[in-house]
């Protein structure tokens, strides 16, 4: 079964982070301050992205198809996808670039960053703020995300992420109808200072967030509540069918992650039996209890897929209840 987080031949994880170590376990941890260069090494983020025109047929009968490109590695030549030929790539170098300046003296620091699905896709998370309170103890702090795929799959996409310090949880920043993200197609060649103009680069949105989720630590909500909200939540996103919610394993979990208190950090002060709670049962949920082929699976899912969505649209459903 292969992993999502790219592995070389020689067992090397395309994927390094500073810290504690991330809760799939993969990749090289680092010390704080390391340079981008030295990053991109680490990172397994030191190729390059190139094309070729597509060639199909055998011998006199071969031909060259112009309209469409073949994007391979640099280093292992491995094919990652085929494209038109007005395509505009990104390297993996590019994303880490991104942040060079950021980390030089402007209060971001690199956290994460690698590649996916053998270098189709690639990312980097830098730490934007400290640690912040929404409650008693629990803490949260605030991401950029800047990530791509180099077969087309998905834009250049920047976005504010929040992670609760407590479990590792992620969910995006988005606001009402203001989303904190913004994203380059490939049709258009990635402008690194178009992305920082357009996210604005700052912390207001953390800030703002910061004060929604103190409002969700406010609000109570019973088990019923609760349950109708889950059932809601999932249904409305297309997690499961109507049919039956109640008796799906997703539904089952988030209600004993919030009503049996088993979620991590349920036992911090001011969380037990509120919107925040419940909200943390389902980022729970998706980020280490959904079903997929691996640990790498799930965290392709937990920052950029189907449960990413979810996260998100279970947020803006907790914010219009308070």
């Amino acid at each position: 079964m292969v992993a999502a987080v790219t592995t070389r031949k020689n067992g090397f994880a395309e994927m390094a982070y500073v810290g504690e170590k991330p809760w799939h376990g993969l990749g090289q941890k680092l010390e704080s301050g390391l340079s981008i260069d030295e990053w991109k090494v680490a990172a397994g983020m030191d190729w390059e992205a190139k094309r070729s025109r597509v060639r199909f047929g055998e011998g006199d009968n071969q031909k060259i198809f112009d309209e469409h490109h073949v994007i391979f590695r640099s280093d292992s030549k491995m094919p990652l996808g085929i494209v038109g030929h007005k395509f505009k790539l990104v390297q993996p170098g590019e994303i880490l670039e991104f942040f060079r300046d950021l980390t030089d003296g402007n209060g971001y620091e690199l956290n994460t960053a690698g590649t996916l699905f053998d270098g189709r896709r690639f990312w980097a998370l830098a730490r934007v703020t400290d640690d912040a309170v929404v409650v008693g103890n629990d803490q949260v702090k605030a991401h950029l995300l800047l990530c791509t795929a180099i077969d087309g799959s998905m834009k250049t996409t920047g976005k504010f992420v929040a992670e609760r310090v407590v479990c590792q949880n992620t969910l995006s920043i988005a606001l009402g109808e203001r989303s904190s993200s913004f994203a380059i197609s490939h049709r258009s060649a990635f402008d690194a200072e178009i992305m920082k103009k357009n996210l604005g680069i700052a912390t207001g949105a953390f800030r703002e967030f910061m004060l929604e989720t103190r409002k969700l630590a406010a609000k109570p909500i019973t088990t019923q509540q609760a349950e109708q909200f889950i059932g809601e939540a999932l249904i409305e996103n297309n997690v499961v069918s109507a049919k039956e919610v109640t008796s799906t394993a997703a539904f089952r979990k988030i209600r004993e992650l919030f009503v049996e208190g088993t979620a991590m950090g349920a036992e911090l002060a001011g969380v037990d039996g509120t919107l925040w709670g419940l909200l943390n049962g389902i980022t729970e949920y998706v980020d280490h209890h959904a079903k997929g082929k691996t640990p790498s699976h799930q965290l392709d899912n937990a920052l950029f897929g189907r449960g990413d969505a979810f996260k998100t649209a279970a947020l803006q459903k907790a914010l219009a209840l308070v």
